[in-house]
């Protein structure tokens, strides 16, 4: 029995994941490009920051809509063409921004691209988790995260000098979407089964751990709602375009690098103690920024901006490893699913609230809104911890990973996930 499971078991051939992780680097490309010049441009054709957070409120609905509702156009056409499928259609809405003038066809547009880059990761994910067994899951996720963040962050750098009026930054963001095709239906790699609906338990999330839920939400407002704001505090207090590119790529490398050292803190300490901690660090920082401007020394602004980074985005993360190991191995899938598209309400409303501050106090009240809302979270999770001295300490927990939003098929890759019965996801022949 255990030879024949042995011999159904997939293997590990690296240049199986090399096309799914190729594809995700060429989207990941034109993200970071979008993600730091559209602010800018939207700027330029003279539209509010608050207009510009509703806009961007558009992408975060799609990506929303996509990992709720995608499953129902992959299923009757399968992996291939829908990847096909949803590339097109990102490709084509990127380019279509360059026309769009009025504010409710550019909502369209970034709807359009949240909903395609949410049935992309589905599918890329779906792919890694059928070609990778189980005890290389941790090693090829590490690697997914690693050129996920790399290539946006790269993407942001290449953006440096790009015309935000004209149409440079956009054709090169969907020519990487576009040839992100090419690896993913030019070469033979085994498609996996089609992914499964989505199971939302939000009750069951604020019962097993609240916490996680807040940390999670609060991560969607505050670094969601940055990455809109974080181009308009920069041109707001006085620095060009290459300088707040650099800015923002300093928040996406200091999220990327700074969560693995977070984490692994996180393995050693109670992780609620690890969320309030995350919680007093960004009010640290926050403060911090709210005192910025032009006369500060710049290196020091991006270290600013990096530690926010790593703060903030870590909140998700520890949040989602938390609620883990206060839950069923049975519950992790759906669990981690419902933290996802917790986070993902937190990142579309966050945009817009985080604009307004902007627009109708100053560049830096975006941070007294951040505070506001850190300072609610840290209190609660303190509660929290208060309430449940006498609860029975975790004794088997799960081991840190670091998990980018994406898409609810990522946490199919945690390996200490079992159904319901109690036994291990059935492993696929190897086609």
């Amino acid at each position: 029995m255990q030879a024949a499971a042995a011999a159904r078991a997939p293997v590990f051939v690296p240049w199986r994941v090399a096309p799914p992780l190729l594809s995700t680097a060429l989207i990941m490309l034109g993200a970071g490009m979008l993600g730091s010049l559209l602010p800018l441009r939207f700027s330029a054709m003279g539209l509010s920051p608050g207009t510009i957070g509703l806009i961007a409120t558009g992408e975060a609905l799609g990506f929303l809509v996509g990992c709720l509702y995608n499953h129902k156009i992959i299923a009757p056409v399968g992996l291939d063409r829908a990847y096909a499928a949803f590339a097109g259609m990102k490709a084509v809405a990127i380019l279509g921004l360059y026309f769009a003038q009025s504010v409710p066809v550019l909502v369209l547009f970034r709807f359009m691209i949240g909903l395609n880059a949410a049935g992309l990761a589905i599918i890329v994910e779906s792919w890694l988790n059928a070609l990778v067994p189980n005890e290389q899951r941790g090693r090829i996720l590490t690697l997914y995260v690693l050129v996920y963040g790399l290539f946006y962050g790269a993407g942001q750098l290449l953006a440096q000098n790009m015309d935000v009026r004209g149409p440079e930054f956009l054709i090169i963001s969907g020519i990487s979407t576009t040839l992100a095709l090419v690896p993913m239906v030019g070469i033979n790699v085994r498609a996996p089964q089609l992914p499964h609906r989505v199971q939302l338990e939000i009750l069951k999330a604020l019962r097993t751990s609240p916490a996680s839920v807040m940390a999670c939400l609060l991560n969607g407002l505050v670094l969601t709602g940055f990455f809109t704001v974080g181009p308009l505090f920069g041109v707001r207090i006085g620095f060009d375009q290459q300088h707040v590119v650099i800015l923002m790529a300093c928040v996406s490398l200091g999220g990327l690098f700074l969560q693995w050292p977070i984490g692994q803190l996180s393995d050693k300490v109670d992780r609620l103690h690890a969320l309030i901690g995350l919680g007093l660090g960004i009010l640290a920082v926050s403060a911090a920024l709210m005192s910025v401007d032009r006369r500060m020394p710049f290196y020091l602004i991006g270290i600013l901006f990096a530690v926010f980074g790593g703060f903030a985005e870590s909140l998700y993360a520890v949040g989602v490893a938390h609620a883990n190991d206060r839950a069923d191995k049975s519950d992790y899938v759906a669990l981690s699913s419902t933290l996802l598209f917790v986070w993902a309400l937190g990142a579309a409303i966050g945009p817009t609230t985080g604009t307004f501050a902007i627009q109708l106090i100053s560049p830096n009240a975006f941070f007294g809104y951040v505070i506001v809302l850190t300072v609610v979270f840290t209190l609660f999770a303190t509660w929290r911890l208060r309430r449940r001295k006498d609860d029975r300490i975790v004794e088997e927990r799960e081991v840190f990973l670091q998990y980018p939003q994406t898409s609810p098929e990522i946490y199919a890759w945690l390996p200490y996930h079992k159904e319901p019965d109690g036994t291990a996801p059935p492993a696929e022949e190897d086609a």
